[in-house]
C-alpha cells in the first residue's frame, strides 16, 4: 500500500509540473497565439468568407469584397514586413481566385467577374506603397527629432559647462583688477584698470545669466514656498531705491502665492532693471501687485520710449537687444531669464508697451499649483537684495 501511495504521490507530481512546465511546442503556439491572435482570426474569417463565394454564388461579390476589406483593414493595423505582406496578399488571391474560378466553371458567375482580382490587388498594393511612405516619413521624423533632441541637450549641457568653469575665473580676475585699481595713483592706468572691470563684469554677469537659463529647465530649479508677492516687491523697491530714487510703489494687493522668493526676485530685479534703462531719469518705476482671475499679477510700469511694435515678438528671445549699444549695459539675456523664471512657476509674463508712452511687464503665476512646494518651509519672503 505505501508503494502505491508513493507512485500516485509521483504520478500527481508529474501531471502538475507538465501543466506548469508544458512541452516546448504547446509554449511556442501559446506564445504565437498571444502575438498573432489577430492574424489567426483573420485567416479564419477569410476561409469562411471563401466558402460563402463558392456556397451562395448569387452573393459571391459580397464575401469576395468582405475578404479584401479585411486584408486592407488588418494591414492598416499591423503594417507587416515586405515578406509577411506578400504571403497575406498571394494568399488572398489564390483563394478567392479559386472560388471565383470554380463559380465561372460551373456556370454560376460570368467569366468577367475575374477581373476583380487584379483590381483589388492592384488597389492594396498602392495602399501599401502609401503607407510604407508615411511609416517611412514618420520614422524620418522621429530620428529628425531624437537628434535635434540630442543636440539640445548636448547645448544645454555646454551652456552649463561653460558658465561654471568661467565663473572662478572671472571671480579671481575681478578680484585682483579691483586691488590693482585700488593701489593704483596713475589716471591712465585708473582709466583702463576701470575698462577691464567694466568689461569682466558684464562677461560675468552673462555667465551667470546663462547659467541660471540653463539651470531653469532643470526640475529642481525652483523650491516652493508660500511668499507674499506685495512684500516681496516692497522688498525689491527698497534695494532700488537707494540707487535709484525713482523706483516706486503703486497699488500693493495682500497676495500670497507658492512661488521661489529667490528666482522670482531675480526676475522682478531685470525687469526693473530694464524699466530704468529705458526711463528718462528721475521718471517714475512702478511696481505693482494684484490678483486677476485667480492668478498672482506683479507689473513693472516705466515711461520710457516704449518698444517698437515689430520688436515686441523677439523682446524675450536671448540676446536680443532694442539697441544695437553697449551703452545702456544690456546683454540681451535678461528678458529671456524673466521668461524662464515665469514658465517654470506655470505662469508667462505680459508685455503692453505703446511706443512714446511706456512699458508694462507683468508676471502672471498660479496662486496654487504652479510649482512643487519645498518640505518642511512655511512662509519665507527674506531674499537677499
Amino acid at each position: 500500500m505505501g508503494s502505491i501511495s508513493i507512485d500516485a504521490s509521483a504520478t500527481v507530481a508529474a501531471a502538475r509540473g507538465r501543466a506548469e512546465h508544458p512541452a516546448a511546442p504547446i509554449r511556442w503556439l501559446r506564445a504565437f497565439l498571444a502575438r498573432r491572435w489577430v492574424e489567426v482570426l483573420w485567416v479564419a474569417f477569410v476561409l469562411v468568407n471563401t466558402a460563402g463565394v463558392v456556397r451562395y454564388a448569387d452573393w459571391a461579390t459580397v464575401p469576395f469584397h468582405f475578404v479584401w476589406i479585411g486584408l486592407s483593414l488588418l494591414y492598416g493595423w499591423r503594417v507587416w514586413k515586405t515578406a509577411g505582406t506578400t504571403v497575406a496578399l498571394v494568399m488572398v488571391i489564390f483563394l478567392t481566385g479559386l472560388a471565383l474560378t470554380k463559380d465561372v466553371v460551373d456556370g454560376r458567375q460570368a467569366a468577367d467577374e475575374l477581373t476583380e482580382l487584379p483590381l483589388m490587388a492592384i488597389v492594396f498594393v498602392v495602399m501599401v506603397l502609401y503607407v510604407h511612405r508615411a511609416v517611412a516619413g514618420q520614422e524620418q521624423i522621429r530620428r529628425i527629432s531624437e537628434h535635434n533632441l540630442a543636440l539640445l541637450q548636448r547645448q544645454r549641457e555646454l551652456v552649463q559647462d561653460v558658465s561654471h568653469v568661467l565663473r572662478t575665473p572671472l571671480t579671481i580676475a575681478l578680484g585682483h583688477t579691483e586691488l590693482l585699481l585700488r593701489g593704483t595713483r596713475d589716471a591712465e592706468t585708473t582709466r583702463d584698470l576701470t575698462v577691464v572691470m567694466d568689461e569682466l563684469t558684464r562677461l560675468k554677469h552673462v555667465s551667470d545669466r546663462l547659467l541660471a537659463l540653463a539651470a531653469s529647465e532643470q526640475p529642481d530649479f525652483l523650491q516652493g514656498v508660500e511668499t507674499r508677492l506685495d512684500r516681496l516687491a516692497t522688498q525689491a523697491a527698497s534695494s532700488w531705491s537707494s540707487s535709484h530714487p525713482a523706483v516706486t510703489l503703486g497699488r500693493l494687493a495682500p497676495v500670497s502665492a507658492l512661488v521661489d522668493p529667490t528666482q522670482l526676485r531675480s526676475a522682478l530685479d531685470e525687469l526693473i532693471n530694464n524699466a530704468i534703462r529705458h526711463n528718462p531719469p528721475e521718471t517714475p518705476v512702478f511696481l505693482a501687485v494684484s490678483s486677476v482671475d485667480g492668478e498672482a499679477s506683479i507689473s513693472v510700469t516705466d515711461r520710457g520710449s516704449g518698444i517698437r511694435r515689430e520688436a515686441q515678438s523677439r523682446i524675450f528671445d536671448r540676446f536680443i537687444r532694442l539697441s544695437t549699444t553697449h551703452e545702456d549695459g544690456s546683454l540681451g539675456l535678461g528678458l529671456a531669464l524673466v521668461k524662464a523664471i515665469a514658465e517654470a512657476h506655470g505662469g508667462r509674463v505680459l508685455l503692453h508697451s505703446v511706443p512714446g508712452a511706456g512699458t508694462t511687464f507683468t508676471l502672471r503665476l498660479p496662486a496654487k499649483g504652479g510649482i512643487v512646494p519645498k518640505a518642511g518651509d512655511g512662509e519665507d519672503i527674506t531674499v537677499a537684495g
